[in-house]
């Protein structure tokens, strides 16, 4: 049987062919389904999720786009449920890596763990979101990720569904550190966000991860594996090629910024040190950039407290609504949070 859907391994009933598995899409929630061993009879026997109904949800299509070298690769495109044909939508861009591959998983509304979740919730507020897949070679990361999301993003222009004045980007971890650069060299976005990524490389293959935050998940590896054989796909040392991690390195291009930047970052995250985060926004200002910083205290690579999760989410949205939507901007984005009261939870 085949559908444009995601289901689960079945299991089978002890004494009858009887089959317990679940179904998802974009818009189908999960429930729980039981079938004979045809799969084609299934009846759904769980609504977990009913109040969905009360809500312009969205819909996704899939959508094909070649890098520079001509390698087919695809995206992800999620539209509002009230979008017209000819209507040229904000969008909100993140990546990671692969994303085609959960075209089908569903996601329930939820408070932003980090720079990098797409928050479905977005759709219903009118965005169009792209989630476009990367290809990676060795040695250019960044300026692989720059190229692949560039791509896509023309080609969701040239679907007619974006407005190009209205482009947002954001990405957490690798994808953070991707942003920063994308946003230092990229004409393409008005407002860019970033989260817990690394943004000086030459400094970063010599440290070791959470060697002062062990009980907050840290291994205390040094770094070089990671950036020799690993996700990092450099596959070369500072050393070798220090122009190369120079210029691959978002520090390095601080003086290029045309855009306002979000960041955030977790005070005790074990595996990108803080420090990227106060680099990069102590670069940006001392060069006249618009930047906000959120620094959570005693927060990891990602948010658990769920006040955090709720601040940032709120933030984040604030944020993005003005630099796409026109949204007047709230007192912390045009004037921060004095030190003084921030204990006393001033955020407005």
């Amino acid at each position: 049987m085949y559908e444009d859907a995601s289901y689960s391994p079945p299991t089978r009933a002890m004494k009858a062919d009887r089959y317990l598995f679940t179904r998802q899409t974009f818009v189908e929630y999960p429930d729980l389904r039981v079938s004979g061993p045809g799969f084609k009879d299934s009846k759904k026997i769980s609504d977990a999720n009913p109040q969905q109904k009360d809500y312009l949800w969205g819909h996704r299509l899939l959508f094909d786009f070649k890098n520079k070298d001509g390698v087919r690769l695809q995206g992800i495109l999620a539209i509002p449920d009230d979008y017209k044909p000819g209507e040229k939508r904000p969008m909100l861009v993140m990546f990671y890596e692969k994303n085609s591959q959960n075209m089908h998983i569903y996601s329930a509304p939820a408070y932003l763990p980090s720079m990098g979740r797409m928050p479905v919730q977005a759709v219903s507020d009118g965005y169009v979101t792209m989630l476009p897949d990367i290809h990676f070679l060795t040695g250019s990361s960044h300026t692989d990720m720059l190229e692949c999301v560039e791509a896509a993003t023309r080609k969701v222009i040239e679907m007619g569904y974006a407005d190009p004045k209205r482009i947002g980007v954001s990405g957490h971890s690798y994808s953070g550190e991707g942003a920063a650069f994308i946003g230092t060299m990229s004409k393409m976005f008005v407002a860019v966000g970033m989260g817990a990524g690394v943004v000086d490389l030459y400094n970063d293959f010599n440290q070791n991860w959470g060697w002062a935050y062990q009980y907050q998940g840290g291994s205390g590896e040094n770094g070089n594996e990671y950036y020799l054989y690993d996700q990092g796909r450099w596959g070369f040392s500072p050393w070798d090629q220090p122009e190369r991690y120079r210029n691959e390195s978002a520090l390095t291009h601080a003086p290029k910024v045309t855009v306002p930047f979000l960041i955030m970052h977790g005070t005790a995250d074990p595996t990108v040190g803080f420090m990227n985060a106060v680099a990069f926004y102590n670069a940006l200002r001392y060069n006249g950039k618009k930047a906000v910083l959120l620094a959570y205290p005693n927060e990891g690579h990602g948010l658990r407290g769920m006040a955090n999760r709720k601040d940032l989410t709120t933030r984040f949205f604030e944020f993005f609504d003005h630099y796409l939507k026109g949204a007047p901007a709230p007192k912390w984005l045009t004037e921060g949070v004095p030190y003084l009261k921030k204990e006393a939870g001033v955020s407005k």
